[in-house]
């Protein structure tokens, strides 16, 4: 018979890892920190990986406020890739988020349960978009004759936008979900471009 250790901190599937001391990173992480208006909780463990924490930071500023796609489009976008990765952290954090750029509680309730060809919920092409965005996430691209369907109703820079935020998003979930982090959901949706 086997005995037990004292531990069995090695076989446990739970991960704590504790946010870095950001006094210790170098100044130019430091300073891009301290200039967060908000400091979620990703950005806080970003600071294990210093030498990529300022692009990050400039690549989610430019997805927030530089895309060419609507806000709501790319909320409806994040919110695909969220249901599709299993990510509580990201989907909480984009509730109030997507609700100031118009997503109304229906479509997150379809977008959770998968239901992207409801058409209560979603126009012609809001269901282009989402079957675009879930060839990309579950195939790896969108087919010829989806793409060119969704250029019928979106710019080739708004798809172009809907791919990098996808993209970005299924970045996150992967090391939010390894890093485990604590939810921090945001309460105003403050962070559109307007």
């Amino acid at each position: 018979m086997t005995q037990l250790t004292g531990s069995n901190d090695k076989v446990s599937s739970k991960v704590d890892i504790d946010y870095p001391d950001f006094t210790q990173l170098p100044t130019h992480v430091q300073e891009k920190f301290e200039r967060l208006p908000t400091k979620v909780n990703f950005f806080r463990m970003l600071g294990h990986s210093p030498g990529a924490f300022n692009p990050i930071i400039d690549l989610t500023n430019a997805i927030f406020k530089d895309l060419t796609i609507s806000d709501y489009h790319k909320e409806l976008m994040v919110l695909l890739t969220t249901a599709h990765e299993n990510v509580a952290y990201e989907w909480e954090q984009h509730v109030s988020i997507a609700q100031v750029a118009g997503v109304r509680q229906d479509q997150f309730i379809a977008i959770a349960e998968g239901s992207l060809e409801d058409i209560n919920a979603f126009k012609d092409d809001e269901r282009v978009l989402l079957r675009f965005g879930h060839a990309i996430l579950a195939k790896g691209k969108a087919p010829g004759v989806l793409f060119k369907h969704a250029l019928e109703h979106f710019s080739l820079q708004e798809l172009s936008d809907a791919i990098i935020v996808i993209g970005y998003y299924r970045m996150l979930s992967g090391y939010i979900q390894t890093f485990d982090i604590t939810i921090d959901a945001q309460k105003d949706g403050s962070w559109i471009k307007g």
